[in-house]
């Protein structure tokens, strides 16, 4: 956006009042792009004005960056959902596993607890995460136990 200034004028830059921290991965949120635009409106020549359709673009863009990051946030959550009801599914089955050093592990799902966000399975004493899992067998028959008599008298 260029700024002119009537002959013999001086043009002054406002002072910063800040500089905000660039998230993670150098990427600009929804608060960075609104702050862009304000700052914008804030500095353009009254006498010559940001054409409206430029203006009008702009708030479109906005709008779907906040859209957008509202549906990562959902789709997120969905993910999140997903992995929970599958993991519980698990529950009771025999798993084979692979372990953080590449061997392999056998053991039935006994429980399930949430660590960092994700859904991991107590498979005989080892906490298995649901990427982990590389096959699936059904629960193993119970021990056939012999049949109790009572007698009354």
């Amino acid at each position: 956006m260029t700024q002119t200034s009537p002959v013999g004028a001086a043009t002054t830059t406002p002072p910063a009042t800040g500089t905000a921290a660039a998230p993670p991965g150098g990427q600009l949120g929804k608060d960075d792009f609104l702050k862009l635009l304000v700052a914008q409106l804030q500095n353009q020549d009254p006498t010559n004005p940001t054409d409206s359709s430029t203006w009008m673009a702009q708030l479109a863009q906005y709008s779907s960056l906040e859209q957008m990051t509202n549906v990562a946030g959902s789709v997120g959550q969905l993910v999140t959902a997903s992995s929970l009801t599958q993991s519980v599914d698990l529950l009771g089955h025999e798993l084979t596993f692979t372990r953080a050093d590449g061997s392999t592990g056998t053991g039935v799902a006994d429980s399930l607890s949430i660590q960092n966000g994700q859904p991991t399975l107590d498979v005989g004493g080892e906490s298995v995460t649901l990427g982990a899992v590389t096959a699936v067998a059904p629960a193993p028959a119970p021990a056939a136990s012999s049949p109790q008599t009572t007698t009354t008298a």
